[in-house]
C-alpha cells in the first residue's frame, strides 16, 4: 500500500505545472501531544534522558501525573542558624513520615534550625493520577504496605511545607480515583524551594527520577544550598543510571555555585565498592560520618546479620567550608528502611 501511494503522489506531481512543483509550500505539522506528566508545572525544568529506551520511559511517564509544587507563605521572621536534612526511603506509605517529621521539626525549631526531608518511594494518590495508562504497559506491582496513610501533598499540606514531589512510576494498576496513586522523589522544607529540576534517567528495571532543588534557609545566617534525592534501581542497570547522573552532578560542581548535597537509596548491596557508589563518590564526597552498618531492614530482623547499607548521603560542603554532622538514625519507623540525618551548621 506505501508503495502504491508514493507512486500515486509522484504521478501527481509530473501534471502539476512546472512553477507549482518548485513552489515549496510549508505544510502545517501537528504539534506532539504533551504527556500529561511533562505539562508545565511554573518552577519546575525537565531534563528527560534521550537515547536507548526513550519510548518505554513515554510509556511509564504516561502512567502517571505531572509534578507537584507546593509554597507556603512565610509570614514569620526566621533566622535559621543549622539545617537538618533527612534523606529516608518511606517504603510506598509504610514508614510513619507523619509522626517522624513532626518530631524533627519541633526538634529543629528549638534550635534555630529548618528542616529538609528528602524522601523516596513516597505516594500520590487520587485525581491528578491518570485513570488509565497506555495499553501497551504493565505497571509495576503495588506497594501498599499501610492504607490508610497519608500520601505526601496531604503530609504537606499537614504540616504545611514547601514540597517538590515528582512521580516516577505507577503504583500498580488501579485506575478508581480512591486506588489510583503513583510513586517516586519528593523534596520536603521549612524554607523556600525553587529552581527544581527533575533529571530523568536511562530506563532499566523501572523508570526512575531524580529530583533536585534549592533549599534557602531564612535570615542572614543560612546558605543557599542545592540538594538532590535520588532512587536507583536493585539490579545491574543502576550502575547506568548513577553514570547519567554523575554527569548531571559534574555540571552543577563546575560552576561552583553553591553547596550540593545528594542523597537517596542507591540499592548499593556490594556497599563502598559498588560502582553506583564510587560512580557518584567521583563526582562528591560520600559522608562516611553517616555510619558504616546496614540501612535495609529485612523481615524477622535477619537484617542484623545480612541487612545491607543501601543508603547514603554525598555533598560538596567541605568546598564551602561548611561544618556537619550525620547519622543513620536505628529507628526504621514502619519502613523497610531507616533514615540518614545530617545536620549543617551555618
Amino acid at each position: 500500500m506505501s508503495s502504491l501511494r508514493l507512486a500515486y503522489v509522484g504521478a501527481a506531481a509530473l501534471m502539476l505545472p512546472a512553477f507549482a512543483v518548485a513552489l515549496s509550500i510549508p505544510q502545517a505539522v501537528p504539534p506532539e501531544p504533551v504527556l500529561r506528566c511533562l505539562e508545565p508545572v511554573a518552577g519546575v525544568t525537565w531534563l528527560r534522558w534521550r537515547g536507548n529506551g526513550d519510548a518505554t520511559l513515554n510509556a511509564w511517564c504516561e502512567s502517571v501525573g505531572r509534578p507537584v509544587l507546593r509554597a507556603p507563605v512565610f509570614t514569620e521572621s526566621a533566622d535559621i542558624t543549622q539545617l537538618t536534612i533527612l534523606s529516608w526511603n518511606v517504603h510506598v506509605g509504610g514508614g510513619q513520615a507523619e509522626k517522624l517529621i513532626p518530631d524533627l521539626l519541633k526538634e529543629t525549631a528549638s534550635k534555630s534550625g529548618g528542616l529538609v526531608v528528602l524522601l523516596q518511594e513516597t505516594f500520590r494518590t487520587g485525581w491528578d493520577v491518570p485513570d488509565s495508562y497506555p495499553p501497551t504497559l504493565h505497571p509495576p506491582g503495588a506497594i501498599r504496605p499501610r492504607r490508610p496513610a497519608p500520601d505526601v501533598t496531604a503530609l504537606a499540606n499537614e504540616l504545611d511545607l514547601s514540597l517538590a514531589y515528582v512521580p516516577s512510576m505507577r503504583n500498580g494498576s488501579a485506575t478508581s480515583v480512591s486506588q489510583r496513586e503513583d510513586r517516586g522523589n519528593a523534596v520536603l522544607s521549612t524554607e523556600p524551594l525553587s529552581d527544581v529540576t527533575a533529571i530523568e534517567l536511562p530506563f532499566g528495571k523501572q523508570r526512575r527520577v531524580a529530583t533536585a532543588a534549592t533549599v534557602t534557609p531564612r535570615g542572614s545566617h543560612g546558605k543557599p544550598i542545592r540538594v538532590m534525592v535520588v532512587h536507583l534501581d536493585p539490579d545491574d542497570h543502576r550502575v547506568m543510571q548513577a553514570d547519567a547522573l554523575a554527569a548531571t552532578i559534574k555540571a552543577f560542581v563546575a560552576t561552583k555555585a553553591m553547596p550540593l548535597v545528594v542523597a537517596g537509596d542507591l540499592n548499593a548491596r556490594q556497599g563502598l565498592s559498588d560502582k553506583a557508589v564510587s560512580t557518584l563518590s567521583g563526582q562528591i564526597h560520600r559522608e562516611d560520618e553517616c555510619g558504616t552498618g546496614g540501612t535495609s531492614r529485612l523481615p524477622l530482623r535477619i537484617d542484623v546479620l545480612f541487612g545491607d547499607r543501601l543508603d547514603y548521603m554525598f555533598s560538596t560542603l567541605d568546598d564551602f567550608g561548611l561544618k556537619r554532622t550525620c547519622q543513620t538514625l536505628s529507628d526504621r519507623f514502619g519502613s523497610d528502611h531507616v533514615p540518614l540525618q545530617m545536620t549543617i551548621q551555618f
